[in-house]
């Protein structure tokens, strides 16, 4: 099933990424050839109007093929390198700007339905407070907590040992009972998605300062909504927050490649993605949303980062031809867009033996 889930949401953001550039074309009167869904060998398609449509082989990724992208038949009025240069520059970034304009919604929707908030943060937000209760945040690795199941936005209800009974309603009861408990088996009633579960757990000391603990992080929250106007709103301000937040972050992983380089170990692929999506689906509906919209910001910006191959390499060819008033020699392009295409394929690879070492 995670898988299944993992695919349907890469296909969404494959295809919201090369329908921008789709659209942008047609709108141009630029002739589209072929909308593919994964990369050759083709496994079959189909001819509607003057574009294929195709679904292919490997599955991790996607293409818009547009007649004269690679140079071929500029003087043709619907060629793509027959357009003027505002125009190219649209039609390469509606890609970036559909994956942006995806998080909106979902991320809207999330707020439409509930979202788990903070009860500080929910009192300046303005919305609707249910569920009020305490839920986990994060699960240290390797912790009784991560042994026993319980998984961040996990709502913790009551906690038992031999005779004593907690009806957790706050973060300081359930950290008192757990230092009461050092050592002694606490049976944990939790609600997840909103079905009742109970696992078993022993608190351990730790080491640095004796204190009994679980391996968990807590916070008081509630499920909070907004009204739709609101929750459009809400959606809007926490994509461009998010988008701010994701581009300082990748910022930092390129500095760091050529410094440290110790942020390449933690970079998920494909497999690591997938974990993801199934962790999300397991803690509930708007969490795979969220996930949706995350992965789609991340895709957004990364494809406009100016590395050839990718669509801010593109731009950033036509920024070299704006500048010198005349376009990048077509084969010294092709060149660099074939070796960097395989530079991305080789650190796909790479990315994606870390995910199953990861699991080994």
């Amino acid at each position: 099933m995670t898988f299944i889930i993992f695919f349907a949401v890469l296909a969404l953001l494959i295809i919201t990424h090369e329908f921008g550039h789709f659209l942008f074309a047609k709108l141009s009167r630029v002739k589209v050839e072929e909308f593919g869904l994964g990369f050759p060998p083709r496994i079959f398609g189909f001819k509607k109007g003057e574009t294929l449509y195709s679904l292919n082989l490997i599955p991790f990724g996607g293409f818009v093929k547009i007649f004269g992208e690679e140079g071929e038949e500029n003087k043709d009025k619907r060629s793509f390198g027959a357009q003027r240069i505002y125009v190219r520059v649209l039609i390469l970034a509606a890609g970036v700007l559909f994956n942006l304009f995806l998080a909106w919604p979902f991320l809207s929707a999330t707020y439409l339905i509930g979202v788990p908030m903070s009860v500080e943060q929910s009192t300046a937000s303005g919305g609707i407070m249910t569920e009020k209760g305490v839920m986990v945040i994060e699960i240290q690795k390797d912790t009784p907590a991560e042994t026993a199941g319980l998984k961040s936005a996990d709502f913790l209800l009551n906690l038992f040992s031999g005779n004593d009974v907690l009806e957790v309603s706050g973060v300081k009861g359930v950290q008192d009972f757990i230092a009461n408990h050092v050592g002694k088996e606490i049976k944990i009633d939790y609600s997840r998605n909103g079905k009742k579960f109970s696992v078993q757990a022993v608190p351990n000391a730790k080491p640095e300062n004796g204190k009994a603990s679980l391996g968990i992080a807590m916070d008081e929250v509630g499920i909070v909504k907004f009204p739709f106007y609101k929750a459009v709103w809400q959606g809007l301000v926490l994509t461009v927050r998010l988008t701010g937040l994701i581009a300082k972050a990748l910022g930092a992983f390129f500095i760091d490649i050529f410094t440290k380089r110790t942020m390449l170990s933690q970079v998920a692929g494909p497999i690591g993605i997938a974990g993801l999506v199934g962790s999300a689906w397991q803690s509930g509906f708007v969490f795979i949303l969220q996930l949706v919209a995350l992965l789609s910001i991340n895709l957004a910006l990364i494809n406009f980062i100016p590395f050839p191959a990718l669509d801010g390499g593109r731009l950033l060819f036509l920024a070299i031809e704006f500048i010198r008033r005349k376009p990048v020699s077509q084969k010294v392009a092709n060149i660099a867009n074939n070796i960097g295409f395989a530079i991305l394929i080789l650190l796909m690879l790479v990315i994606t033996y870390q995910d199953i070492a990861r699991l080994l």
